[in-house]
């Protein structure tokens, strides 16, 4: 099979998907505990601290520049990949009666949410931090916009919807690097655990902020 056909065929979506999803695991641990310095009881002085020294790192906007090409990449292909399988389909899925929800079956669903609140997250952070223009600590800045419920709401959205995708996606992502059934599910657990854990702590940041009395809708 050629290199252009590889890549383009649903193999080779799911061979990309899997690289990028690696790439971003590795960096959901990284985000998680940098932002885990917000919970410091010192005013946000190490977790301004922490992001000076990230916002004059060379090395690290390289990083960043790779993660938001990663992030793209990913999501593209992922509903991509749900658009095409839907249109192979010539009947549509049964529908059970009652409230039912499949995360293999909404992967494009739960993309479209994710990048909905990236972009978001990157507007409000990122993009103030990268250029300098923020002219408070970016730790007030994350106070005063964890204060507004409509915000809080899309971001806690978000999570849920990154732990649904981590739920089938860990899987997915296995399967895809040729891990055979009865080590999977050895390593099952590890995926369930990191599905719910740093989901859980990105959502524990608009939470706290909520509980501390800063919140108003």
């Amino acid at each position: 099979m050629q290199v252009p056909n590889f890549y383009s065929s649903s193999i080779g979506r799911k061979v990309i998907m899997a690289g990028t999803g690696l790439f971003l695991i590795a960096f959901l641990v990284v985000h998680l505990g940098l932002n885990a310095t917000l919970f410091v009881n010192d005013g946000g002085r190490l977790f301004d601290r922490t992001a000076e020294l990230l916002r004059h790192n060379w090395l690290l906007h390289g990083l960043e520049i790779l993660v938001f090409s990663s992030s793209i990449v990913h999501i593209w292909q992922g509903i991509s990949l749900s658009i095409q399988n839907q249109s192979k389909r010539s009947t549509p899925y049964a529908v059970n009666p009652g409230l039912s929800f499949d995360p293999a079956r909404s992967m494009g669903l739960l993309g479209g949410i994710i990048l909905v609140f990236l972009v978001l997250h990157l507007y409000q952070f990122w993009l103030p931090n990268a250029i300098g223009t923020s002219t408070d600590s970016l730790y007030r800045l994350v106070r005063d916009t964890m204060s507004h419920g409509w915000v809080i709401s899309i971001y806690v959205l978000g999570c849920i919807a990154l732990s649904a995708h981590l739920l089938h996606g860990w899987r997915s992502l296995c399967i895809t690097l040729g891990v055979t059934e009865q080590y999977l599910q050895l390593i099952a657990p590890i995926g369930i655990s990191f599905a719910i854990v740093v989901p859980l702590g990105l959502a524990a940041i608009p939470i706290f902020f909520f509980i501390s009395g800063y919140a108003r809708f």
